[in-house]
C-alpha cells in the first residue's frame, strides 16, 4: 500500500458495552451480584441452527478487573483496533457501570496500546433485560439535560478522563459522542443555546490546559444534521444498523440486505455538512434479553422482542469492513474513523471477542482490513 494511502487510514473505533461486572445499581434492580452474563447463559435457541446460548471463549469474566482488561486490550490492539468507545451512563450525577472504564481499562498496565473515548448513552435507564412481554417497562432512571448538569458532566470528565494521555482526540478536539443528540439539543434550549454552551465549555477547558471538545452526534438520517451542526457538533456517527428494510419482519433480517443499508446510509450522510464516521455492524440478536417462555416468532415487535439478523458470517463482515474503509478514504470530509458495533454486546448479538463457534474470525476480519502495522502514529 502506498504511503499516501496509509496516511489516510481511519482509526478503528469499537463500541465497548460495560455491563459485565457486578455494580450496586444492578444488584438493587435485579438482585445481588447480577450482571448481563445471566441473560447470556440462560438464552435459548429460537429456531433450528440458532447459535444460542453464545459461549464466549474466555468465559464470563469481570471487565472491571484490570487483569481481564489487559487481555482485552492486547487482543484488540493486535487485531487492528485503535479506540474503545465506552458507553457511558450519567443521570443527573448518578453513574452506572463506570467501573469497567475507571477500575478496569484505566488501571490496566497496557492501556497505552489503545485510546478511549465516551459515548454518553443519555437515554432513560429502562429494564430491558428479560422484561415481561406486552407490559410497560420499568424506568429505573430518567435522563434529563440542563446547562447545570452538562457542566457537571464536563467537570467530572475533566477530573477523570480528559487529562488521560490516551483520550482520543479528533482534529485537535476531545471526541465525545451523544447518543440521543436531538433530544440533548432540544432540552438544552435549542441549537443557539447549545452552541453558546459549547463555546463556554471550550473556554473552560482551555483554562485547564485542555483542547476544545469534538462533539459527535449519533444520528440515523441526514435530515437531522443541519440543527446539530448549528448547535456546534463536529461529526456524526450511528450506533448500529440492524434492519434490511424500514419495517422489520417478525423473525429474520438477512445480513446481505443489512450490508446494503449500511452502504446506502454512508452515501446519504457523505453530502451533509458534518463528516460522518461510517458504522459497521457485526450482528444483531437480542433474544438473550427475552424471556424464554415467549414463543418465537414473537407475537409483535417490541424491544427486545424483535427480529434477528442472520447470515452475518465473518466473510461478509470483512467485506463490509472493506467497503467502509474504501468509503471513508474516498470521502472528501475525511472522517476520522469507522465505528464497529460492537466489541462485546453479547446479549444483542454484536461482538468481536472470540466465541466457541467462530473463534477469532471476526477479529481476524478486522485485522485483514486494518492491519496493525498500518496503525497511525501516536
Amino acid at each position: 500500500m502506498a504511503d499516501s494511502e496509509q496516511a489516510k487510514r481511519p482509526d478503528v473505533v469499537a463500541v465497548y458495552y460495560p455491563h459485565w461486572h457486578s455494580y450496586d445499581h444492578g444488584s438493587a434492580w435485579k438482585g445481588e451480584g447480577w450482571t448481563e452474563w445471566e441473560g447470556m447463559k440462560t438464552a435459548v435457541p429460537r429456531y433450528p441452527g440458532h447459535n444460542q446460548p453464545l459461549k464466549p471463549t474466555w468465559g464470563c469474566f469481570d471487565e472491571s478487573d484490570p487483569r481481564c482488561v489487559e487481555r482485552e486490550i492486547d487482543l484488540a490492539a493486535d487485531h487492528g483496533i485503535d479506540v474503545f468507545m465506552y458507553d457511558w451512563y450519567w443521570y443527573s450525577g448518578v453513574r452506572n457501570m463506570e467501573e469497567a472504564l475507571e477500575q478496569g481499562f484505566l488501571k490496566a498496565r497496557n492501556r497505552d496500546r489503545l485510546k478511549f473515548c465516551l459515548m454518553w448513552a443519555n437515554h432513560d435507564r429502562v429494564d430491558q433485560f428479560c422484561p415481561e412481554f406486552g407490559a410497560p417497562r420499568n424506568t429505573w432512571l430518567g435522563s434529563h439535560h440542563s446547562e447545570k448538569d452538562l457542566n457537571r458532566v464536563i467537570d467530572y470528565c475533566i477530573e477523570h478522563y480528559f487529562h488521560q494521555p490516551n483520550y482520543w482526540q479528533v482534529d485537535g478536539g476531545l471526541f465525545f459522542s451523544i447518543y440521543q443528540s436531538e433530544r440533548f439539543v432540544e432540552e438544552l434550549g435549542g441549537p443557539s443555546a447549545t452552541h453558546a454552551l459549547f463555546e463556554a465549555i471550550d473556554e473552560r477547558l482551555a483554562t485547564t490546559g485542555l483542547p476544545p471538545m469534538h462533539w459527535d452526534a449519533i444520528v440515523n438520517r441526514p435530515d437531522q444534521v443541519p440543527v446539530l451542526r448549528e448547535a456546534g457538533f463536529r461529526s456524526t456517527a450511528r450506533y448500529n444498523i440492524n434492519a434490511a428494510s424500514p419495517g422489520r419482519s417478525p423473525d429474520f433480517e438477512e445480513y446481505e440486505g443489512v450490508m446494503q443499508v449500511h452502504r446506502d446510509h454512508w452515501a446519504a450522510m457523505s453530502p451533509t455538512d458534518l463528516p460522518n464516521l461510517p458504522v459497521v455492524t457485526m450482528g444483531w440478536d437480542p433474544t438473550p434479553r427475552c424471556r424464554p417462555d415467549v414463543p418465537w416468532p414473537f407475537p409483535k415487535q417490541e424491544y427486545p422482542y424483535v427480529s434477528v439478523v442472520v447470515g452475518n458470517t465473518p466473510e461478509r463482515f470483512e467485506q463490509l469492513l472493506r467497503d467502509a474503509r474504501r468509503h471513508a478514504e474516498a470521502d472528501p470530509q475525511n472522517p476520522a474513523g469507522i465505528t464497529i458495533y460492537c466489541w462485546n454486546e453479547w446479549t444483542e448479538g454484536g461482538y468481536l471477542m472470540p466465541e466457541e463457534s467462530t473463534g477469532n474470525a471476526y477479529l481476524d476480519a478486522v485485522k485483514a482490513v486494518f492491519p496493525p502495522e498500518e496503525k497511525p502514529s501516536p
